[in-house]
């Protein structure tokens, strides 16, 4: 199936629905335990790595806060004081080998 818009997430959980034979309420179900097990495993109190088998790997990147600091500024070349950041947690998305398959195929 080709089309020039992405798929919705009504067509997707239809189309998996039909593909199964599973209703929709039973795919919408599977979708949103997915979510819980990858919140669960990707919180602060797992292990930051989650692999949803043969489609794509989740991991979190942890970034370090900065304090409050004076520096140059890059644009007015002036000393001035940059706020302090706190440190954030950033999900990335890989994809597993069958899907940078599919990728490279393309090019």
């Amino acid at each position: 199936m080709t089309t020039a818009k992405r798929m919705s997430k009504g067509q997707v959980i239809a189309e998996l629905a039909e593909k199964t034979g599973l209703g929709k309420k039973d795919v919408q179900n599977v979708l949103d335990q997915l979510l819980a097990l990858a919140e669960r495993e990707l919180g602060a109190k797992g292990p930051g790595e989650f692999i949803v088998p043969e489609f794509v790997k989740l991991k979190v990147k942890l970034t370090p806060g900065r304090p409050e600091h004076v520096g140059v500024d890059p644009f007015t070349k002036q000393e001035r004081t940059f706020p302090a950041r706190p440190e954030s947690r950033k999900v990335r998305a890989t994809p597993v080998k069958r899907l940078k398959d599919l990728t490279a195929g393309a090019a």
